[in-house]
């Protein structure tokens, strides 16, 4: 079982095998690099660690060269987790632990989480302003002891993997796209939140949730499933500000299509899937043409999802 692990709380005793990175999105070429951790820590029967931060460093160092998010902190988590390393390590990112050296970072690494290897991208960069490469980490590991492997690039048909690639296709609303850089449906976990009622009126109750504010997410209704305790129910989703009802907070709501009998509670944790944009959000006359819209979202995600009746 994974282990959790903050700065303020460090109980590695075992050898390491490491690799360090945002892991935003946690996509096929970061799956291909931590398979790779868990084969030298099998090998050298150590430990695997995954070393990330929060909040993602560019939030803090530019905030103004920093886009959005691909999934929220806590999906990132959940899904580390499911890749089954030994130990992750959460890394409180503040002034005190960025204005490390190169050095002083390696130095970290080594004594602190008893890093024997450490397998890392190409492009890595690390320390203070980003002193530190791969080849400054290669020859300083050499005097501490610690091996750096460049695990290289990852590509589909020739095109890298990359964060900023998904970022991209989300921001544009492509989560079919997407999904195959990620290796999997574009979803979020989230918790449930109390609504204010609206979609009960209107006849279409929703399940509510309170997505992040820089989620890479082009706002519009979507179709896929909510999984809440191991069953997936098919909806619509909706992600925006609701521009026909108040038009002023940003809302993501789900609507489940079907006569599903769901007991579920405010602060109840649920995944939410994204598998197809159906169009954009748009303010209706009336709360009537709005009805018929919904009509014809929830016939066009049965549709969609390969539901007939």
């Amino acid at each position: 079982m994974t282990k959790i692990l903050s700065l303020y709380h460090i109980d590695i005793k075992e050898p390491t095998v490491c690799t360090i990175g945002n892991f935003d999105g946690v996509h096929i070429g970061h799956k291909a690099l931590i398979n790779k951790v868990k084969e030298d820590s099998l090998k050298f029967n150590t430990k695997s660690l995954i070393i990330t931060f929060f909040p993602h460093p560019r939030k803090v160092l530019s905030p103004q060269n920093y886009k959005c998010s691909i999934v929220n902190f806590e999906t990132k988590i959940y899904l580390l987790k499911k890749e089954d390393v030994d130990y992750i390590l959460i890394v409180d990112f503040n002034e005190r632990f960025y204005k490390k050296s190169p050095a002083e970072f390696m130095n970290f690494l080594k004594e602190k989480l008893n890093c024997r290897k450490i397998v890392v991208g190409k492009d890595w960069r690390f320390g203070y302003k980003k002193e530190g490469d791969i080849e400054f980490a290669k020859e300083y590991g050499k005097q501490i002891g610690i091996e750096v492997e460049d695990f290289g690039i990852i590509s589909l048909n020739q095109e890298k993997i990359s964060s900023s690639k998904i970022r991209e296709l989300l921001l544009a609303g492509n989560v079919k796209e997407a999904k195959k850089y990620l290796g999997r449906d574009y979803f979020l976990r989230e918790k449930v939140v109390k609504g204010d009622g609206v979609g009960k009126k209107l006849g279409f109750p929703t399940i509510n949730l309170k997505p992040d504010d820089d989620l890479c997410l082009k706002m519009g209704v979507y179709t896929g499933f909510l999984e809440f305790e191991d069953k997936k129910y098919p909806v619509v989703i909706n992600y925006g500000n609701r521009p026909t009802v108040d038009g002023k907070k940003i809302f993501m709501e789900a609507h489940v299509i079907e006569n599903f009998e769901i007991e579920m509670r405010e602060n109840s944790i649920v995944n939410i899937y994204f598998i197809d944009r159906l169009r954009d959000e748009k303010r209706f006359e009336s709360v009537e043409e709005l009805k018929k819209q919904i009509m014809a979202d929830i016939e066009k995600a049965r549709e969609v999802l390969g539901y007939v009746y």
